[in-house]
């Protein structure tokens, strides 16, 4: 236990949210609660983590002094995960709670379920410090519920060109829309790469740091991809990309690629073909030109 808890221990770990985060974590398991509550507590971001194996707590908890967020495992036996987030969202004094569902099985079922009672955060057993820090800026993340001018500016994207609008409700459902501000971070340099990102508003740097130096290499527009290498490869990222304006993206995580078995994953996988080819036979004529 003490090894894998140095493993996810690393202090220089950071969530950026907007101030220490308060956590509560729901898991009926105590060695699962102590080896998160370890791997929580060397983040810089955190002010307290609590825990507790029932969700019957939960909210006698909050009641005692108020969370951030609320790390809860899908299997609760009796208790239905997702009736319990409902019960958080319908109360004044908790609706702005955030939540991270983990589970040792999440599909894609789980995913839709949790997006349609406002879970963000996804963290899949076992996990890694990488995944910890992506399931908790998930769930911290901002992202446009207004599918219909989401659906609007999807249909006009080459990317989605082949998907019915049925099928673009259902990517919506189980895909993060997210708005960010000109000047935030979407990645870093380094960071694990597990999602794809098509820019449906805005515009998008691609920052490569050279010592002390930024070099934009690329400034993206609406209908760009991006990040579609660590997709297939899940390798750290190459370079940084932050918003040089307001903009909205569409970002499709591998699990749930890899969770769908149908003709939308197929098209998805398809259009991650053509999209990695026509990349490469560029970068083949800037070669052979140069």
């Amino acid at each position: 236990m003490s090894e894998v808890l140095t493993q996810l221990a690393r202090p220089e770990s950071r969530i950026r949210p907007g101030r220490a985060l308060r956590l509560l974590i729901v898991d009926p398991l105590p060695e699962s609660r102590q080896l998160l509550k370890g791997a929580l507590r060397n983040m810089k971001d955190i002010d307290s983590v609590r825990e507790t194996g029932s969700a019957k707590h939960i909210f006698e908890i909050i009641s005692e002094a108020p969370i951030d967020l609320l790390m809860i495992d899908q299997n609760l036996g009796d208790e239905n995960v997702f009736d319990i987030v409902k019960q958080l969202k319908s109360e004044a004094r908790t609706a702005n709670v955030k939540v991270v569902l983990m589970s040792s099985d999440l599909d894609t079922e789980s995913r839709r379920k949790g997006i349609e009672t406002g879970i963000l955060g996804y963290l899949s057993k076992p996990y890694d410090i990488n995944s910890l820090e992506s399931a908790l800026r998930d769930a911290l993340g901002k992202v446009s519920t207004n599918h219909k001018e989401t659906l609007n500016k999807v249909r006009r994207i080459e990317f989605f060109s082949e998907f019915s609008d049925l099928e673009l409700v259902r990517l919506l459902k189980i895909c993060h829309t997210r708005k960010f501000q000109a000047g935030e971070t979407l990645f870093r340099e380094g960071d694990h790469g597990d999602r794809l990102y098509v820019l449906i508003a805005g515009q998008i740097h691609i920052i490569k740091r050279r010592d002390a130096a930024k070099e934009v290499l690329a400034t993206l527009g609406v209908g760009d991809c991006f990040g579609e290498m660590a997709l297939v490869d899940q390798e750290p990222r190459s370079a940084d990309a932050a918003a040089a304006t307001d903009c909205m993206v569409i970002e499709v995580n591998a699990q749930i690629i890899n969770d769908i078995n149908d003709i939308l994953a197929l098209k998805l996988f398809r259009k991650m073909a053509i999209l990695v080819t026509k990349k490469l036979r560029v970068y083949t004529r800037t070669v052979v030109d140069s």
